[in-house]
Protein backbone atom coordinates (compact mmCIF):
# COMPACT_ATOMS: atom_id res chain seq x y z
CA UNK A 1 0.00 0.00 0.00
CA UNK A 2 2.85 2.38 0.86
CA UNK A 3 4.52 1.62 -2.45
CA UNK A 4 1.38 2.55 -4.39
CA UNK A 5 1.07 5.82 -2.47
CA UNK A 6 4.75 6.61 -3.08
CA UNK A 7 4.39 5.95 -6.82
CA UNK A 8 1.27 8.14 -6.98
CA UNK A 9 3.04 11.03 -5.24
CA UNK A 10 6.11 10.59 -7.44
CA UNK A 11 3.89 10.63 -10.53
CA UNK A 12 2.29 13.89 -9.38
CA UNK A 13 5.67 15.55 -8.86
CA UNK A 14 6.95 14.40 -12.23
CA UNK A 15 3.75 15.62 -13.86
CA UNK A 16 4.16 19.08 -12.33
CA UNK A 17 7.77 19.36 -13.49
CA UNK A 18 6.86 18.08 -16.95
CA UNK A 19 4.04 20.65 -17.22
CA UNK A 20 6.38 23.45 -16.14
CA UNK A 21 8.97 22.30 -18.65
CA UNK A 22 6.35 22.54 -21.38
CA UNK A 23 5.87 26.24 -20.52
CA UNK A 24 9.56 27.06 -21.07
CA UNK A 25 10.43 28.06 -24.61
CA UNK A 26 13.69 26.50 -25.74
CA UNK A 27 15.15 27.09 -29.20
CA UNK A 28 14.95 24.03 -31.42
CA UNK A 29 18.70 23.77 -31.93
CA UNK A 30 21.86 22.69 -30.20
CA UNK A 31 24.54 25.17 -29.20
CA UNK A 32 27.00 25.85 -32.00
CA UNK A 33 30.75 25.44 -31.79
CA UNK A 34 32.09 27.67 -29.04
CA UNK A 35 28.60 28.45 -27.69
CA UNK A 36 27.50 27.62 -24.17
CA UNK A 37 24.57 25.34 -23.39
CA UNK A 38 21.20 27.09 -23.30
CA UNK A 39 20.20 27.31 -19.63
CA UNK A 40 17.02 28.99 -18.38
CA UNK A 41 16.09 29.77 -14.75
CA UNK A 42 12.98 28.08 -13.38
CA UNK A 43 10.20 30.70 -13.10
CA UNK A 44 8.91 29.58 -9.69
CA UNK A 45 11.68 27.61 -7.98
CA UNK A 46 15.15 28.97 -7.16
CA UNK A 47 16.60 25.49 -6.71
CA UNK A 48 15.73 24.39 -10.25
CA UNK A 49 16.68 25.42 -13.77
CA UNK A 50 16.19 24.11 -17.31
CA UNK A 51 18.78 22.91 -19.83
CA UNK A 52 17.56 23.11 -23.43
CA UNK A 53 18.11 20.15 -25.73
CA UNK A 54 16.85 20.61 -29.31
CA UNK A 55 13.75 22.49 -28.16
CA UNK A 56 13.08 20.31 -25.12
CA UNK A 57 13.44 21.76 -21.60
CA UNK A 58 15.05 19.36 -19.12
CA UNK A 59 14.52 20.18 -15.43
CA UNK A 60 17.71 20.17 -13.35
CA UNK A 61 18.09 20.66 -9.58
CA UNK A 62 20.85 22.40 -7.66
CA UNK A 63 22.47 20.58 -4.73
CA UNK A 64 21.05 21.16 -1.25
CA UNK A 65 20.90 24.76 -0.02
CA UNK A 66 22.06 26.24 -3.35
CA UNK A 67 20.07 28.37 -5.79
CA UNK A 68 20.48 28.78 -9.52
CA UNK A 69 22.41 31.93 -10.45
CA UNK A 70 21.04 33.13 -13.83
CA UNK A 71 23.97 35.49 -14.44
CA UNK A 72 26.76 32.95 -13.85
CA UNK A 73 24.54 30.03 -14.99
CA UNK A 74 25.66 27.86 -12.07
CA UNK A 75 24.29 26.77 -8.71
CA UNK A 76 25.39 29.31 -6.14
CA UNK A 77 24.84 30.45 -2.56
CA UNK A 78 21.34 31.97 -2.19
CA UNK A 79 22.67 35.41 -1.21
CA UNK A 80 24.79 35.50 -4.40
CA UNK A 81 22.33 33.88 -6.79
CA UNK A 82 19.88 36.80 -6.88
CA UNK A 83 16.89 34.54 -7.45
CA UNK A 84 13.77 36.32 -8.75
CA UNK A 85 11.44 33.30 -8.84
CA UNK A 86 7.91 33.83 -7.57
CA UNK A 87 8.49 31.22 -4.81
CA UNK A 88 12.21 31.48 -3.96
CA UNK A 89 12.23 29.01 -1.06
CA UNK A 90 10.75 26.11 -3.02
Amino acid sequence: MKAIFFLAVLGCFLGVFYAQAQEVQCPNKAPGDGEEAIIIPHPTNCKHYFVCDYGRAIVMKCPDDLHFNPVKKVCDFPWQAGCTASNPDS
